[in-house]
């Protein structure tokens, strides 16, 4: 039998390590052609079936690195054609095979958390975020649409203040009122390379004066006085719909900011806390100011999603054995009549005799002994317990989470009342409540900008006791445990913590006294009763971000509000629209400088007006203004050249030709160019193409329009719109501006109309990468099946001038139709230089 048993060992052994050999030549042969998953399989079953092996144990470490830089480099390439799901799923197999590796963890949460904010770029904008559109296009007050864009340069000396913004209107082609106490006076100005809005300013503020936008093409002149702000300045009643913050807080967060001494109109600002709306009365430029501040603060609160794994471990172990005695004492009774009763619990106190009986003799059957009895334990006992709970809580930031693993434990109390008004409180009335037991955890989670999380915990580990009598009663006690601390964990890093033990150790001996100390003996004629009770409790927490605070580029960077004064976005009121097209003209030679001095420089004609020779000849803004965005612009025929403006008395145009020498001819005059005409489109829109029409041969072409060629280190921002031509049905179109991050920083991009044609909702999604001076924004319209047409305004950029220098802002563009074929563009870059 013994034979038999030994061979069938043997035989066992021998096939456990055939298996090994086996399964670790076919590893090495996966090796050999490359395929290290594989190889990997094998070397776990060789290592499995021979552990003690150590060139099993090298090999698959070895064949584990390498799948795992195979897997890293799969999905890097798979990242590089913007196949995340891919790339996501080659990092964590790689991450399986290299679990110590904490760059491939790192690159998993940063994947993870991209593809989580794709897909929410991706949703459909909110209802409400269209209404809200819609409503900054229709509701807007009328915007300033001069018929010349060009860059101004002037140079008055003791000039009339009228005759410079006469000067002004009339190069830029928009009229110019004044209020009757308006008062005219000598100024003195130098403007090399200014836009309309900054010569505007400029001017207007140095002499106490402001403008109000009347109509596209006119402004009125108003001297900076409270009663004419009080007699000009449009009030604006606006209900914001609050949809995280507390719209009490946020009012009173406004009141406290918008509560300006010297702003001549004090807003109004009222909370509705049912609706949990905010309604302002402001004039239009601070209802704007206060538009950002509630933008900025009512952003939703991140989310959290907490993977517990919580261990609970208890063991009790009992050893009793040795003599134990009933009683550890001896009854002596003497009852001379009657016997005494015997109980279980030995010989009990004798009933009472009379005396006369002591007369009659005493004999040792009056007297009883009440002798314990032996009792031998050999007991040993070893329970052991555990209990495992893996709950996901899940919750916004701020807001306690609560876990209760345990049960309840009624406990009683009693309380002692009168049975009428005045008496004695003597009858008693129990009530009972509950109390829970087991593992309690209280959680208050938050995330920081930076993308980590802060856990406030609080444990509270408690277990029923040994109940204690009182006053007859069984009342229950409690043990407890409590622990709380603060951790700060990054995205999907885990903490285990552990160190709740509880160990009670109880030892009673006893016995005879004298034996107890005899070695030997006093484990045989003594009782010894252990107690021993272990538990210990370990929990592992995993914090994951479901949701983030969603801030933008915007909401991090300084609201400009002008003076205390002049309140507004950016100092002055944003009353000049961008220009929907831009045209490509050929950059005009400059004048030559006036020799007399002291006269003004003439402002460059607009493309498509060509320049007279004569002295003094000044260019005409184009009559024709541009179109609304999204749609066509009409052609007309060229106008006729108006007379130039009127320079002030004694100041000869800086552009003048000097007189020619004798017997020189002066050119002749360039009659101007003529311009095809294009019919109308009656309805107002793109042209009109088929809904399976393929995209026209000539391209589109996006075009970007500075806000002049010159930039002054800190006098922005500086809007410039980014435009589209000739585009035909377009539903998808990404765009990418790039610039140099050293000379020129983005404030914001702001939203255009273009993608927004026939009322279509369209995701705009701009990213701002300031470091390496990049710009992308996505525009998509949802459940498109026309496509955009026609020319307009894609977006606009708002430029600050940091440092001196040149910058290129070059665009590329890719766009598709609503049936995915692509739509070609063209761009040119500009050349801007910062001063």
């Amino acid at each position: 039998m013994t034979r038999r048993i030994a061979v069938l060992l043997l035989i066992a052994a021998l096939a456990s390590g055939c298996a090994a050999g086996r399964a670790f030549r076919r590893g090495q042969e996966a090796v050999r052609m490359g395929d290290w998953d594989a190889a990997v399989t094998y070397f776990t079953n060789a290592v499995q079936a021979n552990p003690d092996n150590p060139e099993y144990k090298i090999n698959l470490q070895r064949a584990r690195e390498e799948a795992a830089r195979v897997h890293i480099e799969k999905g890097r390439e798979l990242e590089k054609r913007d196949q995340l799901e891919g790339a996501l799923a080659e990092y964590r197999r790689a991450m399986e095979l290299d679990s110590k590796n904490r760059l491939i963890a790192t690159r998993v949460a940063d994947l993870e958390k991209t593809i989580r904010e794709k897909l929410e770029a991706s949703r459909p904008s909110p209802r409400i975020e269209v209404l809200r559109q819609q409503a900054r296009t229709t509701s807007g007050p009328p915007l300033l649409n001069p018929a010349s864009r060009q860059p101004l340069s002037m140079n008055f000396n003791n000039a009339s203040l009228r005759d410079v913004l006469n000067f002004i209107g009339t190069s830029a082609g928009i009229n110019i009122t004044y209020d009757q106490q308006f008062v005219d006076k000598p100024y003195t100005i130098n403007l090399e390379g200014v836009t309309l809005e900054e010569a505007l300013q400029q001017i207007l503020s140095a002499n106490q004066y402001y403008y109000k936008v009347v109509n596209p093409r006119t402004i009125i002149v108003i001297p900076d006085q409270p009663a004419k702000h009080a007699q000009y300045d449009e009030l604006v009643v606006r209900v914001f719909y609050i949809s995280h913050a507390d719209a009490t807080e946020l009012a009173q967060l406004v009141n406290s900011i918008m509560r300006i001494p010297q702003m001549t109109i004090q807003p109004m600002v009222m909370p509705n806390k049912t609706a949990n709306t905010i309604t302002v009365r402001a004039t239009g430029p601070v209802v704007d100011v206060i538009e950002r501040v509630i933008r900025a603060n009512d952003k939703p609160r991140a989310e959290v999603v907490l993977d517990v794994e919580i261990l609970e471990v208890s063991r009790s172990r009992l050893k009793r054995y040795g003599l134990n005695l009933s009683s550890y004492t001896l009854n002596l009774l003497f009852s001379p009549e009657l016997a005494p009763p015997n109980t279980s619990g030995g010989v009990t106190a004798p009933p009472p005799f009379n005396l006369n009986t002591i007369s009659q003799g005493i004999s040792t059957a009056d007297f009883y002994l009440g002798v314990p009895t032996a009792l031998v334990n050999f007991l040993e006992s070893d329970n052991r317990t555990k209990t495992l709970a893996k709950p996901q809580l899940r919750g916004q930031e701020g807001q306690k989470l609560t876990l209760n693993l345990g049960q309840d434990i009624p406990v009683v109390s009693t309380v002692f009342g009168a049975a009428a008004a005045g008496g004695f409180a003597t009858i008693p009335q129990s009530s009972f409540s509950y109390r829970t037991v087991g593992v309690n955890m209280e959680i208050t989670p938050r995330v920081t900008y930076e993308g980590e999380v802060v856990l406030t915990l609080a444990v509270d580990n408690s277990a029923l006791g040994v109940s204690i009598d009182v006053a007859g009663q069984s009342i229950p006690s409690f043990t407890t445990r409590k622990v709380s601390t603060t951790l700060r964990l990054r995205e999907g890093e885990s903490n285990l913590l552990a160190g709740m033990i509880r160990q009670d150790s109880i030892h009673n001996l006893s016995g005879l006294p004298g034996l107890l100390k005899v070695p030997g003996i006093r484990q045989l004629l003594s009782g010894n009763d252990n107690t021993d009770q272990d538990s210990d409790i370990v929990m592992l927490i995993t914090p994951h971000i479901v949701r983030t605070q969603e801030l933008t580029a915007q909401d991090l960077g300084s609201i400009y509000i002008g003076t205390q004064s002049n309140v507004g976005l950016s100092g002055p009121p944003p009353l000049i629209a961008p220009q929907p097209e831009a045209p490509q003209a050929a950059a005009q030679p400059a004048q030559p400088a006036n020799p007399s001095g002291g006269a003004v420089a003439i402002n460059q004609p607009p493309p498509g007006v060509p320049r007279a020779p004569t002295a003094g000849q000044f260019g005409v803004p184009n009559p024709n203004p541009p179109a609304p965005p999204g749609t066509s612009p009409v052609p007309t025929p060229l106008a006729p050249v108006p007379p130039p403006p009127t320079p002030p008395a004694g100041t000869p145009p800086a552009g003048a030709t000097p007189p020619a020498a004798p017997g020189t001819t002066p050119p002749e005059a360039t009659p101007p160019a003529t311009a095809p005409t294009t019919p109308p489109n009656p309805t107002g829109e793109g042209p009109a193409t088929g809904r399976g029409a393929p995209p026209p041969s000539t391209p589109a072409q996006i075009i970007i329009t500075p806000a002049g060629t010159t930039f002054q280190v800190a006098g922005g921002p500086y809007t410039t719109p980014i435009s589209i031509n000739n585009a035909s049905r377009i539903s998808v179109i990404t765009v990418t501006i790039t610039y140099n991050p050293a000379v020129l920083r983005v404030r914001t991009v702001q939203d255009g109309t273009f993608m927004r044609q026939g009322g279509v909702t369209a995701a705009f999604t701009p990213r701002i990468d300031a470091a390496a001076g990049r710009v992308d924004i996505a525009i998509s319209r949802a459940g498109d099946q026309t496509g955009a047409s026609g020319s307009g305004l894609l977006a606009a950029l708002l430029f600050d001038a940091v440092a001196s220098g040149s910058s290129q802002i070059a665009v590329t563009s890719v766009a598709n139709t609503p049936e995915g074929t692509p739509v070609q563009v063209t761009s040119a870059p500009v050349t801007v230089t910062v001063r």
